[in-house]
């Protein structure tokens, strides 16, 4: 299944500078890897730590719904989903 993949600014120089890449995933970890696949270690360095878990300062939500309120990166994905990727904001 297609679903949109919306690029926050801060990414889309890794990628291009796309604002919008469709992938195939039928969830939110298979998007993720999908997108990291396609534009590789550049991209993969920004999304994920070394671990590969994805970076904790990323906040990533399905149709407007934060996935951490939903199943996390296990959270099903379907035809038309829009995922959108969001750095975290700090400062003092």
């Amino acid at each position: 299944m297609a679903v949109r993949v919306l690029i926050p600014s801060t990414l889309m120089a890794v990628i291009g500078g796309e604002r919008e890449v469709k992938v195939r995933a039928s969830t939110l970890i298979e998007a993720l890897n999908a997108l990291a696949e396609k534009y590789g270690d550049g991209l993969r360095g920004k999304l994920f730590d070394g671990e590969g878990k994805p970076k904790r300062l990323l906040s990533f939500y399905v149709n407007g719904k934060n996935v951490r309120f939903l199943k996390g990166l296990e959270t099903p994905l379907k035809d038309g989903d829009e995922v959108s990727i969001l750095p975290s904001v700090s400062g003092g």
